[in-house]
């Protein structure tokens, strides 16, 4: 029965890739309470979408090693963009988010059906853990540690700008400066989850266990806290899987992160439904 378990991990790649579903599971619900509090899945989801171009113009530029750098440094552009138009004018910010995005996405495509290569790239929109190389690895973790870094140190005062920027101000937080910085983390974030679970499946990773987590917790510290837990179950869950399955990880991850969502949910539905019907016949 143990050898179910330790099979998927008893090769170098898979175990690095393993490592990387570690590093994905601690980070995605420290960035992903940020994301959902303050409403922005659909910034998340554009960053995602968005880094295709930088991916293909870094691949077909300086090869596979710089890949995540090129995404970063499409992610960190699309969010400087989009920063700039919503400060700058009236303009609605998800519209502007959706030109941007679509039109990042679309020379994405263009740029990514040019590369002239025999390798195949669609593993860039779908994810395949078993090809990260080391030097990815070593990407990925000074992301982690740089966002999880600035997260912890500064959990107070984000807490304050995202559910009371109004007295954050009053109190002398930078309002405006966290909110810049947490886009930023956010573009950082989406390269690593990239790294999993492809372009595509990104903003499913860095969402659904902090979502999932909300139904069962009441503050933000608990929110991340449970959040770890579920990443963790999923990545090494849908890893284990579709090792078995002989499917492709990314997919089989997302999946199997919004099943756990709707389990849950139905459960903490189920939960309020009996309290509710307790208090009732006990007054």
């Amino acid at each position: 029965m143990i050898d179910f378990f330790l099979d998927p991990f008893s090769s170098s790649f898979s175990q690095r890739g393993a490592l990387v579903c570690l590093l994905v599971a601690v980070l995605a619900p420290s960035i992903g309470v940020w994301i959902i509090h303050r409403q922005l899945s659909y910034m998340a989801d554009a960053m995602s979408h968005s880094t295709l171009v930088g991916v293909a113009l870094s691949f077909a530029l300086f090869g596979r090693g710089a890949i995540l750098i090129g995404a970063l440094a499409a992610g960190l552009t699309v969010t400087l963009i989009i920063a700039y138009f919503t400060q700058k004018s009236a303009l609605p910010r998800d519209a502007v988010i959706a030109v941007v995005a679509s039109g990042f996405f679309a020379c994405g495509i263009i740029a990514l059906s040019r590369v002239d290569t025999n390798i195949s790239l669609n593993h860039l929109l779908f994810g395949q853990l078993l090809t990260v190389t080391a030097s990815d690895l070593r990407i990925i973790m000074v992301l982690v540690v740089i966002v999880l870094l600035y997260v912890t140190s500064n959990f107070r005062d984000l807490t304050f700008v995202t559910l009371d920027p109004l007295h954050a101000r009053q109190v002398g937080i930078a309002v405006a400066r966290q909110t810049s910085v947490i886009l930023i983390l956010i573009a950082m974030s989406v390269v690593v989850c990239i790294s999993a679970i492809g372009i595509v499946l990104t903003v499913s990773l860095l969402i659904g266990p902090a979502l999932s987590a909300r139904l069962v917790t009441s503050t933000i510290a608990q929110q991340v806290l449970a959040g770890t837990g579920l990443a963790l179950f999923q990545v090494f869950t849908g890893f284990v899987v579709s090792y078995h399955l002989d499917v492709a990880p990314g997919p089989t991850i997302a999946v199997l992160g919004t099943a756990m969502f709707l389990l849950i949910y139905l459960v903490a539905s189920l939960v309020r439904t009996d309290l509710r019907i307790t208090r009732q016949a006990h007054h």
